[in-house]
């Protein structure tokens, strides 16, 4: 990967490259980038955790919700899942409708879009027993409108970002160049891009010595697509985010910008170019007024922990006298108490719930929900 981004710094004509181009080669360059390789990212043996990849629980409880919806003639019997990974979410949503929900189950099509080649393997081994399982590449091979629900957990924080940093009065780009022993660094160019001066307006972000901000030109483009695609949908959106004050908080003072290389949290981005996460907390505003911007409807945010509850999570707990913590009923009920412990693992994501095209009384069911 290194030998990728040096020459695509020295064929630009700054010699060197914004950071968005970095990061997008580093997690999706068909070959070398982080996703396209051949290697366990999620669970133990990984790099990092997800949701789904703590317990079944999780894909079972967002499956109920759906086949709530479904049943209440919300929304048709069709899940679109973005950023579908291994696959494993995807089973436990499809095993809990066939065994708990044959009605919805003889009447649904899953759609998995994911991005990279070696997960799309891994989603077809997982799923290859469900034969209305559909799994794309991109949301452009989606065939409009998209009618259902949309969902997606931790997509948008690896979406690549332009970063901006306040120096000497103005905000500059960070651009990723070579110094002179032909290695990766930052180097600030004043900032010309007029997407990133307009969404620092738009946000009233102030510069103060130093602050760093990570703008999401690319979540904004997806999102604007993935609505103006939408039917009468829902659209169920998991990841760990900043509304706009809570970018103000101290601690973002550098911004957010990570990676994660075999559990552990590498400050230092340009270090394992390709074989690492790399990962920023959202504008969870963004994605609001995109939506707004569209005349559709934001019903729902607040955290998973809160999400999970609401709908029945503690339904999943079984009661029973074993004293042995390898049994199958105690994982169960301690999986559970990892989503909806306060200050666990659900309190550092947000849901985002929104829909479009879907008529006044759907949406006040929907509302009633909450």
């Amino acid at each position: 990967m290194k030998d990728i981004l040096r020459e695509k710094i020295n064929e630009s004509a700054l010699k060197a490259i914004p950071f968005d181009e970095y990061m997008s080669l580093c997690l999706y360059h068909h070959e070398k980038g982080y996703y396209s390789r051949m290697k366990e990212k999620i669970g133990r043996k990984g790099d990092f955790y997800t949701s789904s990849s703590v317990s079944h629980i999780f894909s079972e409880v967002i499956a109920s919700f759906f086949c709530h919806l479904v049943k209440n003639q919300i929304i048709e019997p069709i899940f679109y899942e973005f950023g579908s990974g291994t696959g494993r979410f995807a089973y436990g949503f499809i095993n809990y409708c066939q065994n708990k929900e044959p009605s919805v189950y003889h009447s649904m099509k899953y759609i998995a879009i994911e991005g990279s080649g070696y997960h799309r393997t891994l989603i077809q081994k997982n799923t290859e027993e469900f034969a209305f399982v559909k799994i794309i590449s991109s949301i452009n091979s989606v065939q409009s409108p998209l009618n259902g629900l949309i969902f997606s957990n931790e997509l948008f924080d690896a979406m690549p970002v332009k970063v901006v940093e306040y120096q000497k009065n103005n905000w500059h780009e960070i651009f990723i160049g070579l110094n002179e022993e032909n290695e990766l660094y930052e180097k600030l160019f004043l900032l010309e891009d007029e997407a990133c001066i307009r969404f620092l307006s738009d946000n009233k972000f102030i510069g103060s010595e130093g602050c760093r901000v990570e703008i999401p030109i690319i979540m904004n483009e997806f999102h604007q697509q993935l609505i103006s695609s939408c039917g009468k949908s829902m659209i169920v959106s998991i990841d760990y985010g900043n509304t706009r004050e809570e970018w103000d908080e101290r601690h973002r003072f550098k911004g957010s910008l990570r990676g994660f290389y075999e559990h552990q949290l590498i400050e230092n981005v340009l270090e394992y170019p390709g074989e690492m996460d790399l990962t920023t907390h959202i504008h969870w505003d963004e994605l609001m007024k995109v939506c707004e911007a569209s005349n559709e409807n934001n019903l729902y945010f607040g955290s998973q922990r809160e999400f999970l509850i609401n709908f029945g999570i503690f339904d999943w707990l079984v009661p029973h006298a074993s004293t042995n913590p390898f049994s199958q009923e105690y994982k169960q009920n301690r999986a559970v108490q990892t989503y909806v412990m306060p200050g666990g693992m659900s309190d550092s994501f947000q849901v985002l719930i929104q829909s479009t095209g879907l008529a006044e009384d759907k949406i006040s069911l929907i509302k009633a929900l909450f």
